[in-house]
């Protein structure tokens, strides 16, 4: 998981102790999968938005190419073809949907923001990376969007310490069960209270999550320093490293131990 599933677990944490909006509910778990989809193809976007124009081209050139109907006695001649104006400029895509995104999150915006912007830009409402990848080159282009992003609920230093151990809502269900607390976000306060006082809880963390809490920790603390994708890149290659995001977590976890990176943000 990367710095972006770690601010939309934050997102969600931060709502736990209400009562969610099925229609909200809705709009995240879209806008996770869409984001994982925008993982996948983060490399091969540009090449397929080439490809994909190409195509459209083909298909709005076709009557041009095709003879004409034998009947009407001019085997040149062609029926016009008229494509239809999409009803408002659609996002361009980019080869580098996370940098836009870290505007995106930056400037303080989350899904509910997203979902208005596709609305306003005439976009799907199944695809908010889209959406957000859009309105975070916007921003880096220095255009003020048409929508001003909401204020978020602080979360508690419990429940981020509750995380940043390692264990996740199924943990918190059994410690509400043990403590005989009414809810999960109650047991996710409690435990990280007792995490923070240095207490251990009476269950332990799945071992894959304690790793996957360590490494958004130590991408957060990458992006803190004041780095961002391009400096991964960079680092990823002077390290020989497969991907900018194992850069990321290399890199925060020298800055966490007080070490300096071989580059300044």
């Amino acid at each position: 998981m990367t710095d972006h599933g770690d601010r939309l677990r934050e997102a969600f944490v931060s709502r736990e102790s209400h009562t969610p909006d099925p229609a909200e509910v809705y709009a995240r778990v879209v806008e996770l999968s869409a984001k994982h989809k925008w993982r996948r193809r983060g490399a091969t976007v540009a090449g397929g938005a080439a490809l994909g124009a190409g195509l459209i081209a083909a298909v709005v050139n076709l009557p041009a190419i095709l003879p004409g109907d034998p009947s009407s006695g001019n085997s040149s001649a062609t029926a016009p073809f008229v494509a239809a104006a999409p009803a408002s400029p659609s996002a361009s895509a980019s080869a580098d949907p996370e940098k836009e995104w870290d505007a995106y999150w930056d400037a303080g915006y989350g899904a509910e923001e997203a979902s208005e912007l596709a609305k306003l830009w005439n976009m799907p409402a199944g695809d908010l990376g889209a959406v957000k990848a859009e309105a975070g080159r916007r921003l880096l282009a220095g255009q003020t969007l048409p929508v001003e992003p909401a204020a978020v609920e602080e979360i508690p230093a419990s429940v981020k310490k509750f995380f940043a151990a390692g264990y996740d809502y199924d943990d918190a269900v059994k410690l509400a069960k043990l403590w005989k607390l009414k809810t999960a976000y109650d047991a996710k306060v409690a435990g990280g209270e007792k995490l923070l006082a240095g207490k251990k809880l009476p269950v332990k963390p799945d071992p894959a999550n304690v790793k996957e809490a360590q490494e958004e920790a130590q991408v957060s603390a990458f992006f803190q320093a004041g780095y961002d994708v391009e400096d991964a890149d960079k680092l990823a290659k002077l390290w020989k490293l497969p991907t900018a995001y194992d850069a990321k977590v290399a890199g925060g976890k020298k800055i966490m131990a007080g070490q300096s990176l071989p580059i300044k943000p």
